[in-house]
């Protein structure tokens, strides 16, 4: 790919900075990645592990697209297990336990000889922007050097006045052990940008050998384990098993004895933390039914003694941490290696951004990751995709790249955060999508494979690759469609134990939706008669043909979607025009006015999804709209 001639800084090196510099360099701009620590690139600094419902399909979307996070977590992947496999295709997500030593130094190694990418090690004071306007020309370091660019994507994490929390001591850090950046939120805050005080925590780290595993409900991963990339065919690392324990009685008790001696229930911390993913503390004050909570205990490295406690997430003082951790059966000699501890830090309202991430009052600065309100490593890095696809397309004068609703779990999130905006840390579930049938994560290469080829990220082996895949599934429906069931075949049999005669016959598609056979039923009946083929029973690679029969047997319903996504897509390409002052106007009430002044929409269908916002008050909107048009 040609070589532009403007360059892009991206600051931060975590899941969002990883992304956005990976991907705009990959498309051709000369990229800086700044990080105070290049050693610490890639670091997890939360529980080691990848992917989940809902963000481990937005992992598989990140993959399709070009993204990098699926390879990592293969390269480096040590427990690898598909959570809801009993349930639906469409809420079944893949995740997977990361050496996390593996994971960064692979990370900063791949980066490291990625054309296009420059690293530097250094700490950012201050956005350099035009003395008459809001374009930015460059980033001020610490040391009074500066770093000019054309484009910046911010990517800050917890950093931005940061500080970390243990009982009743205080210490200013954006992760530990590293400084909190107090320069750089205070020039953002002094910009007029909207801001809040965010927190998330971690879980102790307990030493290996100082646990009696012998009592735990061991956790084994899949056989075999299945990868999170499309284009991996081989995972190198040796599995292991994780572990599962819970609270009990006297954990509860030594929670409640000293909950005030919590830096979140003694008063030190205002930030507001993540629903879904609360602290101990938390979950024994919000969930005072419940006597025991699972927690998992997941191997942070083969290359350490560190075992980390997920869903054990803690505030308490060093020494009540103790006490809490030696409650656990099998824990009664535990060690804690490093303490747990709850972050609090700035995030800055995403509602001041646009659909591809960039302020909308500044030319050329995106934001993404947890300075926009969510948590979690995956919807950073699909933020950070995005942010630098857009970043570089914007370098390049492309249109920018905006993925829907209806698309990934990735355009869920986006348009939720900057239609709705977030009062607390963001986290994805695939309940936020209401089009979550057609947005199986094993669906994603093919579902994004015209807009990967717009962004052109892919190798051309993996593109000719899932176009390949995409003919196949085609030819296989194509099968299923034209294939005839009748009377005389195993399917014949099973039809009539239910009522379903096929004298006239049904083709193979229509017998599956009929019946909503599931590929188990589907197996035991080819079994019956081994003489009959069908396109089923053809196709070699098992994973494929369940997301068939998954495709098959939700039809009616993906057809009924269908049809309401077709008036909503008319919404979505109605553009709002940016100097389009709604009080102008007669018939839309105070409220509407104020929310769609607060909200700026860019389309009728964003401006559709804000709270509060009726249909009628859309519909009158479109009208205006186009009145004005004409005018």
């Amino acid at each position: 790919m040609k070589k532009a001639s403007k360059e892009l800084v991206v600051i931060g090196g975590g899941h969002a900075g990883i992304e956005a510099a990976h991907i705009s360099a990959r498309l051709g701009i000369t990229t800086h990645l700044l990080t105070m620590s290049i050693g610490q690139i890639g670091q997890m600094s939360c529980n080691p592990s990848i992917g989940g419902v809902g963000k481990g399909h937005m992992v598989r979307e990140i993959d399709a697209l070009g993204g990098l996070m699926a390879h990592l977590i293969d390269q480096t992947g040590i427990h690898f297990r598909v959570l809801n496999a009993s349930r639906g295709m469409a809420v079944r997500g893949p995740r997977a336990q990361a050496d996390k030593v593996k994971y960064r130094h692979y990370a900063q190694s791949y980066l490291s000889h990625l054309p296009n990418l420059n690293l530097h090690e250094g700490l950012a004071v201050e956005i350099l922007l035009e003395d008459t306007s809001k374009k930015v020309k460059g980033v001020r370091l610490q040391d009074g050097s500066i770093l000019p660019c054309d484009a910046i994507v911010l990517t800050s994490g917890t950093f931005l006045n940061g500080k970390i929390l243990i009982g009743d001591e205080e210490t200013e850090s954006g992760r530990q052990g590293e400084p909190a950046s107090t320069e750089l939120a205070s020039q953002l805050r002094s910009l007029g940008l909207h801001y809040r005080r965010l927190k998330t925590g971690t879980s102790p780290r307990i030493l290996k050998g100082s646990i009696n595993f012998d009592v735990l409900e061991p956790q084994p991963g899949d056989t075999p384990p299945h990868p999170f990339s499309f284009f991996t065919q081989h995972l190198p690392q040796p599995q292991v098993n994780c572990h599962l324990v819970s609270t009990n009685k006297q954990t509860e008790e030594i929670v409640r004895t000293n909950l005030k001696r919590s830096a979140l229930y003694g008063g030190m911390i205002s930030g507001v933390g993540p629903r879904y993913c609360p602290s101990l503390e938390d979950k024994y004050v919000k969930f005072p039914h419940r006597e025991r909570h699972q927690i998992f205990v997941e191997p942070e490295s083969l290359e350490t003694e560190e075992i980390y406690l997920s869903g054990f997430s803690t505030s308490m003082p060093k020494e009540v941490q103790l006490q809490m951790v030696r409650s656990l059966q099998g824990f009664e000699k535990a060690e804690i290696v490093r303490p747990g501890y709850a972050i609090e830090y700035d995030s800055f309202d995403p509602l001041q951004l646009d659909q591809t991430l960039r302020l909308k009052d500044f030319e050329g600065l995106w934001f993404a990751g947890q300075i926009n309100g969510t948590t979690g490593y995956e919807e950073a890095a699909g933020q950070g995709l995005m942010a630098g696809i857009n970043a570089a397309r914007w370098l390049l004068d492309q249109d920018a790249i905006v993925l829907l609703r209806d698309q990934a779990y990735i355009g869920v999130m986006i348009d939720d955060l900057v239609s709705k905006g977030t009062d607390e840390p963001y986290r994805m579930l695939t309940a936020r999508a209401e089009h979550r049938l057609g947005l199986a994560c094993d669906l994603a290469d093919v579902r994004l494979l015209e807009t990967s080829k717009i962004i052109g990220a892919l190798t051309e082996d993996q593109f000719r690759a899932t176009e390949e895949k995409a003919v196949q599934r085609k030819k296989l429906r194509n099968d299923c469609d034209t294939t005839w069931v009748t009377a005389n075949t195993p399917f014949g049999k099973i039809g009539e134990n239910v009522g379903l005669h096929l004298d006239q016959g049904l083709t193979l598609s229509q017998f599956i939706k009929k019946l909503q056979l599931t590929s188990t039923e589907i197996d035991a009946c080819l079994a019956l008669v081994t003489s009959f083929k069908s396109p089923l029973s053809n196709w070699d690679q098992r994973w494929e043909r369940d997301l068939l029969v998954y495709e098959l047997r939700y039809q009616t319903y993906r057809d009924r979607e269908e049809h309401l996504l077709d008036q909503q897509r008319q919404w979505d390409f109605v553009r709002i025009p940016e100097d389009f002052f709604v009080e102008r106007w007669p018939g839309f009430s105070n409220e509407v006015i104020e929310k769609l002044r607060k909200h700026r929409p860019e389309t009728l269908g964003q401006a559709s999804r804000i709270p509060g916002i009726t249909p009628a008050a859309v519909t009158l909107l479109h009208f205006v709209i186009e009145k004005n048009r004409t005018a």
